[in-house]
């Protein structure tokens, strides 16, 4: 009977759970990446940036916003608004005007701002240490603000009622 020798996954690159509990909890532990004085080296790019945020957030939410609104015009104008397929064909245009927004939108931003159009991710990032506080701080202002923006051009463009299902 052949008895194969006992793997060594140390010198593979796995390790246990131990290990890598240990290893979380160093990471997360551990002093922070930024010091007070070096917060604000990069303030004026922080700006920059943030400007360019607020005006993708904008862009791609005027482009959803836009798609909602026309998609509920065209249901509430149309006769069959009841039956099932025009429930179906008004969530695939949504989702299809929602995507191709972002699609568009992160193709124009991403090399700026890292397209991220949302305070989540922003936050997400800021606790894995991708992103500066001060950056964080200022995109997330950007952020709402575009929100915010955007909302008011699609209700000032449309007639009637704004309508979010």
């Amino acid at each position: 009977m052949l008895v194969s020798p006992k793997p060594d996954f140390r010198s593979k690159g796995i390790y246990t759970k131990v290990q890598c509990a240990t290893k979380m909890f160093l990471l997360f532990h551990s002093a922070p990446m930024w010091s007070l004085g070096s917060l604000f080296d990069n303030l004026k790019d922080d700006c920059l940036a943030a400007i360019l945020e607020f005006i993708g957030t904008t862009f791609f939410l005027v482009l959803g916003f836009g798609g909602i609104q026309a998609s509920s015009d065209a249901s509430r104008s149309s006769s069959s608004a009841s039956s099932s397929s025009s429930v179906i064909e008004q969530v695939l245009y949504i989702s299809t005007c929602m995507g191709l927004s972002l699609l568009v939108s992160a193709w124009l931003f991403f090399r700026v701002t890292g397209s991220l159009f949302n305070p989540n991710i922003s936050l997400a990032l800021l606790l894995v240490g991708i992103l500066p506080p001060v950056r964080f701080v200022l995109y997330t202002i950007a952020q709402l603000a575009g929100a915010i923006a955007a909302a008011a051009i699609v209700s000032s463009l449309t007639p009637g009622p704004v309508i979010f299902k």
